[in-house]
């Protein structure tokens, strides 16, 4: 039992190594000789182990370990770009937009209106007094036979007839 047990963890750790050694090289066979795997068998076991869902979950674990360190340096690299001479405006522009989308700056929209033409209350139709009536209260509202009422039912608005 205790053979077993110092087997498995034995694996273990040679799933571990694989999933950092794949992470940084993406070949499974180097990756497999890389955690001890013997050259006869690396290719078969690196096979394997990337049909492995532990394994695959230990891979991507790896694989986002490097990305967040990489992190820090390409932010320097966005940093220089906007603040270099040499660097066209353009670019320029590109590196400070990218830093402000991942600080989740959004620039205000420009809000087109449409020319409404005026009419009055008894010659508008049922949607439009509806739209009025939400547009006034910030309520969807709607008309029915027993009046006006919120679009959710609550009969929040009704209104006297």
């Amino acid at each position: 039992m205790l053979e077993k047990r110092h087997q498995s963890e034995i694996d273990t750790a040679k799933r571990e190594a694989f999933a950092r050694a794949y992470a940084d090289c993406g070949n499974a066979s180097r990756a497999a000789r890389q955690a001890g795997v013997p050259d006869q068998s690396a290719h078969s076991m690196g096979y394997k182990w990337l049909r492995d869902q532990r394994v695959v979950e230990l891979v991507r674990d790896a694989m986002n370990d490097r990305l967040k360190a990489l992190g820090p340096l390409a932010i320097g690299v966005v940093r220089d770009i906007l603040l270099s001479e040499q660097v066209s405006a353009q670019t320029r522009l590109h590196a400070a937009r990218d830093i402000l989308d991942r600080l989740g700056w959004v620039p205000p929209r420009r809000v087109i209106q449409e020319e409404r033409v005026q009419k009055s209350v008894k010659e508008m139709s049922r949607a439009e007094l509806e739209e009025l009536v939400g547009s006034m209260t910030g309520v969807d509202a709607d008309y029915d036979d027993d009046g006006w009422t919120a679009g959710d039912g609550s009969g929040a608005l009704t209104a006297y007839r």
